[in-house]
C-alpha cells in the first residue's frame, strides 16, 4: 500500500495494524476510533482518540493499531523539524561510530 502523507486517511477494522519505517517526525492524525501506537525505541505506547494528533519521535519502525475502527492521516514532519531530526540522528549516529581513547 503506498500512502500519500497529507492526502490519504487509511481506515482500520478493529484489531488490524500498518506499519511505516523511519517516520521520525511525521504526525499520526486520528480521524476517527482509537489508535495504538508502538514506536521502536520507545518505552511507552501511545494512544491515539480521535481529533488527537501524536508526532513520532523515533527514527525504526512504526506500528499503529486500531483499537476499535479507526481512521488516520499521516502527516508529513513540518519543515522546521525535519532539518532538526537530521541533526539529532547523525548526531546520535556520531555518537556510537566514536571509540574512546586512553
Amino acid at each position: 500500500m503506498n500512502i500519500e502523507l497529507n492526502s490519504s486517511t487509511v481506515t482500520l477494522s478493529p484489531a488490524s495494524v500498518i506499519a511505516v519505517q523511519d517516520a521520525a517526525g511525521s504526525r499520526v492524525l486520528c480521524r476517527s476510533g482509537i489508535l495504538w501506537v508502538t514506536q521502536e525505541g520507545e518505552l511507552r505506547d501511545s494512544i491515539v482518540r480521535a481529533g488527537e494528533v501524536l508526532t513520532l519521535r523515533k527514527p525504526g519502525r512504526t506500528v499503529i493499531g486500531a483499537l476499535e475502527a479507526a481512521s488516520l492521516t499521516l502527516m508529513r514532519p513540518e519543515t522546521g523539524n525535519v532539518n532538526q531530526l537530521r541533526n539529532q540522528i547523525r548526531a546520535r549516529r556520531a555518537e556510537t561510530d566514536a571509540v574512546a581513547c586512553d
